[in-house]
C-alpha cells in the first residue's frame, strides 16, 4: 500500500495521462533521510529471528540489501586508496562527517526510508537498516529502490535530502558500478534541500537547491519527514 494521493499510472492516472497532464504536474516528489533512534541490538542467536514478510511490506528485502552492502563496502574501501572518499566540502554536516557512528552492542544503528513530500507516506520495500552510521550505500540503496516503484511513464524527480549536493556528486557513477542500483531510463533526478536545513548550507548552494526554485515543487517544504521521526522516537526504545 502507497500513497492514495500521489499520482500513480495504472493507480489513479487515467491511461491516457500522458497526453492531457503537463510533466511538471506528474512528477515524483520524494524526501529522504536517516533516524539514529530506531535502532536493534545485536541478537545471542540471530539464526532465530525469522522473518515472515521479508521484502513484503516497507522494508527492503534482506539478502539483496546485504548483497549490496558487501559489495559497496569493497568499493569504499579501493576509494579510500585512492583517495576519492572525501567528508562533507559544504557545512559540517553530520549525516557525511559522522557517517562512521556506530555502537558495538548495536546489530542496527538506524533507518532510512524514502517517502513522499507531500503526504508523508514511506515507499514500499525501500526502508533500509543503517549498518554503522547514515552512508551514500545505504541512502543509494532505499533511493533506488524507490524510483522503482510503480513509476511508468514517469521521468522526473525532486528528490528532497539534507545533503543533497554530496550526495549526487557521484551517485549515478555509484549506480553504474553497481549490480544492485538501478535507476529507470530517462529518469531526471532533480536534488532539492529542505527549507529549514538549508539555512545550514553555504550561500551558494541556495540557488541551486532550493525548492523556491523549482518547477513543480509549489510549496512543498522538504521537512515533512521529520514529522514522522517525532511519533516513531517515542516508541523506538522499546524496540
Amino acid at each position: 500500500l502507497f500513497c492514495p494521493a500521489c499520482l500513480q499510472p495504472g493507480v489513479n492516472l487515467p491511461d491516457y495521462w500522458e497526453q492531457v497532464y503537463p510533466k511538471w504536474l506528474v512528477k515524483l516528489r520524494y524526501i529522504v533521510d536517516g533516524n539514529f533512534s530506531a535502532q536493534h541490538m545485536k541478537m545471542k542467536i540471530p539464526e532465530d529471528d525469522v522473518s515472515l514478510s521479508d521484502g513484503l511490506a516497507y522494508m527492503v528485502e534482506s539478502l539483496a540489501y546485504s548483497d549490496h552492502i558487501s559489495g559497496a563496502v569493497k568499493a569504499k574501501e579501493i576509494s579510500k586508496l585512492l583517495r576519492t572518499y572525501c567528508l562533507s566540502t559544504c557545512q559540517n554536516h553530520r549525516a557525511v562527517n559522522s557517517a562512521n557512528a556506530g555502537g558495538k552492542k548495536l546489530r542496527v544503528t538506524g533507518i532510512g526510508p524514502t517517502v513522499c513530500a507531500r503526504h508523508s507516506c514511506f515507499i514500499p520495500r525501500s526502508v533500509v537498516n543503517f549498518q554503522k552510521g547514515e552512508h551514500q550505500m545505504n541512502i543509494n540503496y532505499t533511493i533506488c529502490q524507490a524510483l522503482n516503484h510503480q513509476l511508468q511513464g514517469i521521468c522526473s524527480t525532486i528528490l528532497g535530502y539534507d545533503v543533497a549536493y554530496q550526495w549526487q556528486t557521484n551517485f549515478m557513477k555509484r549506480v553504474q558500478d553497481s549490480n544492485h542500483l538501478q535507476v529507470p531510463e530517462g529518469m531526471d533526478i532533480i536534488a532539492a534541500v529542505g527549507k529549514f536545513h538549508l539555512s545550514a548550507h553555504k550561500l551558494e548552494c541556495y540557488p541551486q537547491f532550493s525548492l523556491n526554485f523549482m518547477e513543480g515543487a509549489g510549496q512543498m517544504d522538504g521537512e515533512i519527514i521529520e514529522t514522522l521521526w517525532a511519533p516513531i522516537d517515542k516508541i523506538a526504545p522499546s524496540a
